[in-house]
């Protein structure tokens, strides 16, 4: 008797490491494809929409930003507490995403989020976003190059800008979002494979009328 239960328990224990070993196989592909899914719910968004989105508040402390997490990942596929401002495109990288305002775990989980208040796309102004280096989100940017095209839309206008800098930078290197005068720029900020930051940066080239053509680059 105490035989059989030791092979009931051996046996027991084997089925729960297989699940678990499953588990941890297919947890990543898994964790991709439900941020691709979420991403790609914010994308419907109106030019309506994105007016009346961008009178709420929203949580600018991109210092608390944790690294993203199955309990995060899950938590914001429930979660409406998303504020979309717009999309965001590299075709160069086939990265096409959300645009948010803020940087909360609910934001940074399903796309980029805005890391200061009040600035706007195609103005006298850096335009700063902030991504996790997520094989949904901001990990494309590690292979974006000087002269690719970054394309910003509020669905009335599409900005194009050129890639004119990407460095890897300290965490600490936190004025790079700041504004310049006289300059029209976009800033897109990602982890690296260290403790560092991708700082890939743009200079506005080209403003056009949001139409199904030029808001193709998004996806639409």
């Amino acid at each position: 008797m105490p035989k059989k239960i030791s092979n009931r328990l051996i046996n027991g224990l084997l089925a729960i490491l297989l699940v678990i070993g499953l588990a941890l196989v297919f947890i990543n592909p898994i964790r991709n494809q439900l941020v691709k899914i979420m991403a790609h719910r914010q994308m419907d968004v109106t030019a309506a929409q994105i007016k009346k989105n961008q009178h709420k508040k929203a949580n600018f402390d991109f210092n608390k930003v944790a690294s993203l997490n199955t309990k995060q990942i899950l938590k914001a596929a429930v979660s409406d507490d998303v504020i979309v401002l717009g999309k965001v495109a590299l075709p160069s990288v086939k990265m096409a995403l959300p645009v948010m305002k803020g940087v909360s775990e609910d934001t940074m989980a399903q796309g980029g989020g805005t890391m200061k208040p009040d600035q706007q796309m195609g103005a006298a102004n850096n335009y700063a976003l902030a991504g996790h280096s997520f094989q949904n989100i901001f990990l494309p940017l590690e292979n974006v190059r000087v002269g690719d095209k970054i394309y910003l839309t509020d669905m009335e206008k599409v900005y194009t800008y050129k890639v004119d800098y990407k460095a890897s930078i300290s965490p600490y290197d936190v004025q790079v979002i700041d504004d310049v005068p006289g300059r029209k720029m976009v800033t897109l900020i990602t982890c690296d494979k260290t403790i560092r930051r991708w700082c890939i940066q743009g200079e506005l080239i080209k403003t056009q009328k949001a139409t199904k053509t030029t808001l193709a680059v998004f996806g639409n």
